[in-house]
């Protein structure tokens, strides 16, 4: 059977436009670095691709909660630091109004004192964090404690629905909020069965007292016992968010960690081996042009070269 020459045209034109999609392909792959940049190219890695890059994502959320959860602690930790020193300082004034030497007078000057100790544990247990209250359960939005006529009060959410939770990785959630309704206004058995801003309030009561008060010096000793214990309840918060911390860094190395893996899979799923494509592209350079050069041969080929 004769095969035309028409017919040995097209096909060394097709083979032509292969040679010119293969080499483009090849230009593509060293351009971009990728092997895989359609469905078509590879659908079993363009899937894995999908899958590796759902994972990514995942990875990033959970690396955007520890970071978050992480600043929320350290926030919670200061506050906590702070409404201890100034117990210490609502200590020292108990201690030194307790001195008998000193006037009903010299008092006014203790209770003027507590009361902006008072003020300002208020302040601190109504810190924000990226605007939202860390001490008001799940109602962030909500300012948690208000002082009224001398009485402080909550306004957050309830100690059974305050809990704040996050997944810090797969199938890991951290409690990361201190709520403030059960942390500083529960009764603390021997703090007198007195809440931490109960015990506070009382002190300022106390030292308001008379020297000649029958129930003065009774009192202050009262409160002197109880500080201790409220400053021991406030610094097992503090271990306790501290605890939290650590677990976070070591969760961060981590997810670290399996995100370098990742894109090493990523890679190697899509990525294309620039060196060895810059090899074939040179090998399909020179086969194109080969290709070229037998066409070119045949198209000046002419009926009278067959007659001949």
């Amino acid at each position: 059977m004769r095969i035309s020459t028409n017919h040995l045209l097209n096909n060394m034109m097709k083979g032509v436009g292969n040679q010119l999609s293969r080499m483009n392909e090849l230009s593509q792959d060293i351009t971009t670095g990728k092997r895989v940049r359609a469905p078509s190219d590879d659908p079993v890695a363009a899937s894995r691709g999908l899958a590796l890059r759902a994972l990514r994502s995942g990875l990033g959320q959970h690396k955007n909660n520890v970071a978050d959860s992480r600043d929320w602690l350290l926030a919670t930790e200061t506050a906590l630091m702070n409404l201890n020193d100034l117990f210490e300082q609502a200590n020292t004034l108990v201690l030194d109004a307790a001195n008998q030497t000193r006037s009903d007078e010299d008092k006014e000057a203790f209770v003027q004192e507590l009361d902006r100790i008072i003020e300002e544990a208020v302040a601190v247990l109504n810190t924000r964090h990226d605007s939202r209250y860390i001490f008001s359960g799940l109602a962030t939005t909500t300012k948690p404690f208000s002082l009224e006529n001398g009485e402080i009060v909550y306004y957050g959410a309830d100690d059974t629905d305050g809990r704040k939770e996050v997944e810090v990785e797969p199938g890991m959630t951290m409690q990361i909020n201190t709520n403030g309704k059960l942390a500083f206004m529960t009764d603390l058995m021997g703090a007198g069965n007195r809440s931490v801003l109960r015990t506070l309030v009382d002190i300022r009561e106390h030292v308001a007292q008379s020297y000649s008060s029958p129930t003065f010096h009774d009192d202050i000793a009262d409160d002197i016992d109880a500080i201790a214990v409220v400053q021991d309840h406030i610094l097992n918060h503090v271990t306790g968010v501290g605890a939290k911390v650590r677990n976070l860094q070591r969760v961060s190395v981590k997810l670290s960690q399996n995100e370098v893996e990742l894109e090493a899979l990523l890679s190697k799923t899509e990525d294309a081996d620039v060196a060895k494509a810059v090899v074939e592209l040179e090998l399909q350079q020179t086969v194109y042009m080969a290709i070229l050069y037998s066409t070119s041969d045949i198209m000046k080929t002419s009926l009278l070269d067959y007659l001949r």
